[in-house]
């Protein structure tokens, strides 16, 4: 019996730092979300107005809408 404690007592303690992990991991998740979300919430500026910019800016833009 002592032994099935402390087998739970281990798996109850491995559950906490895997939660405590998936916390921390949410956490930077929504810190980068809210970086990108920023980002692409700029108006897209064009220091050249040629094709080419206008193509690399069209092209970024794609990108960052999949992500």
């Amino acid at each position: 019996c002592v032994f099935s404690n402390k087998s739970q007592v281990r798996k109850l303690k491995e559950t906490l730092v895997t939660l405590q992990q998936l916390d921390k991991n949410m956490s930077n998740l929504r810190s980068w979300l809210s970086r990108i979300e920023a980002e692409l919430s700029r108006p897209i500026t064009y220091s050249v107005c040629h094709e080419n910019e206008i193509q690399k800016r069209l092209a970024e833009q794609q990108l960052y809408s999949l992500i």
